[in-house]
């Protein structure tokens, strides 16, 4: 699928074995290649793109019961109006862009990333199973602000996780110490604001 014009997209940043933060170089595109799947079992029609790492669904349940037989000349021309739509008009790259899953390291200074951190600090590291590096991001994406008013969420997310680890769960020191990382991230933005 030809492009009126080449995008360029730039994979989130990560950390190798190592812990060295690693920056992969952007891609440009000028050709979408494309996998179009039709699922009836799951009511969905998604695309599979090349460099994209997460499908693109166009279709699902209701959307997709209503529309019917669905032909690529139809795909087409949904994917073309959902980026337009969401990202207005020519914006195509931060319509792409929102298919790679975000990092710590995509916002190093965000209250998920800095209390991810701090817990680092403290010899307590995110494994495979656990869902810090998830409830970090979702912290991150969703802002001080909401960090803020969702205290208790969040305190529950690091009781659930103290107790699968069987690490004592003390509520004052994790209220402590998430108000510390709030705290940090708000000053790095205010920094941010000022220089």
């Amino acid at each position: 699928m030809k492009l009126d014009k080449p995008i360029t997209i730039h994979p989130n940043k990560t950390r190798d074995n190592d812990g060295k933060l690693v920056t992969p170089d952007p891609i440009t595109i000028e050709t979408l290649s494309v996998i179009y799947v039709d699922n009836p079992d799951s009511r969905a029609y998604y695309l599979n793109v090349q460099h994209i790492p997460s499908p693109i669904f166009l279709w699902k349940e209701k959307d997709y019961d209503d529309a019917g037989d669905i032909t690529k000349a139809m795909a087409r021309e949904r994917l073309y109006e959902l980026s337009n739509l969401e990202y207005g008009e020519g914006n195509q790259e931060a319509f792409f862009q929102s298919f790679f899953p975000r990092t710590l390291e995509d916002d190093p200074y965000g209250p998920g990333s800095i209390l991810h951190s701090m817990f680092s600090m403290l010899g307590i590291k995110a494994g495979p199973q656990c869902s810090c590096k998830r409830h970090a991001i979702e912290m991150n994406t969703r802002g001080i602000e909401w960090c803020e008013n969702n205290r208790e969420t969040i305190l529950g997310w690091l009781e659930k996780e103290s107790r699968a680890r069987k690490i004592p769960w003390v509520e004052t020191l994790g209220n402590m110490v998430l108000t510390r990382a709030i705290s940090k991230a708000k000053k790095y933005r205010e920094q941010q604001k000022d220089g």
